[in-house]
């Protein structure tokens, strides 16, 4: 596959350099077995080792298959997609297909890379701010593992998710957090939950409230917490865990 720039087709060619096969694209990925995603006019699509399309252009944004953490058998497509924002992270109506074209998910309207062993998904369409502050009017958050199985349901309010290590999650005002792989393993009964390792920082409490607790209301930025232990805080006290949700003590 060949680019001369970014205004020229991209095109597939054999092991010798010779064109595979007379087609050109306005956009092309790598072969994932025997597929490849391939844009054309402002749709993407699939086509096959033979150059033969075998899952229509109908999307306005497709990954490759295996990207993102899942699995090969599966590629993840969108439609609605606002072409001036990263079509990954951009809201929309978002699902998993298999390499038949067939759709092995709802229709989410969002859906993360795989984080540990699972990629967040939210099943509203109303959608408001950027990034781990996306926050959905009308859906609620759950989880799916790398072939697109709901392993979580959709049943939290929010979600934030720290890397591959854990999530803190919120349903019914109350919060909890989940493990690597959806798991809970600290109830949701708490009122805020708070995580610090070097430059990473989770604060639920600062990140949720219209006006953020000052410095001398909120023991986390006053320092009191230790740094890779996950507090939870209820009704003024706070509990630490460790990352398999055991309690530790402060």
């Amino acid at each position: 596959m060949r680019n001369g720039g970014s205004h020229q087709p991209f095109y597939f060619t054999d092991r010798y350099g010779e064109l595979a096969f007379r087609e050109f694209y306005d956009w092309a990925g790598q072969f994932v077995g025997d597929r490849a995603v391939v844009e054309r006019d402002g749709k993407w699509g699939y086509i096959d080792r033979s150059g033969e399309t075998v899952v229509p252009f109908r999307y306005d944004w497709a990954g490759s298959f295996g990207q993102y953490g899942f699995d090969e058998e599966v590629a993840m497509v969108k439609t609605g997609t606002d072409r001036d924002r990263i079509p990954l992270y951009t809201p929309c109506p978002t699902a998993l297909i298999d390499r038949d074209g067939e759709r092995i998910t709802p229709v989410y309207g969002f859906m993360t890379p795989i984080v540990g062993g699972v990629s967040f998904v939210n099943d509203g369409r109303k959608f408001h701010g950027v990034g781990r502050d996306l926050l959905a009017s009308d859906g609620k958050w759950g989880c799916v593992d790398r072939r697109g199985r709901l392993v979580v349901a959709c049943e939290y309010e929010l979600a934030y998710p720290l890397f591959d290590r854990f999530a803190f999650v919120r349903k019914d005002g109350k919060w909890g957090v989940l493990d690597r792989r959806g798991r809970l393993i600290v109830p949701c009964r708490y009122d805020a939950g708070y995580y610090r390792a070097g430059i990473y920082v989770l604060d639920t409490l600062f990140d949720t409230q219209d006006t953020p607790p000052t410095d001398g209301a909120n023991p986390a930025v006053r320092g009191e917490f230790e740094e890779g232990r996950i507090y939870m805080i209820a009704d003024g006290c706070a509990e630490a865990f460790d990352m398999k949700g055991r309690k530790i003590g402060k």
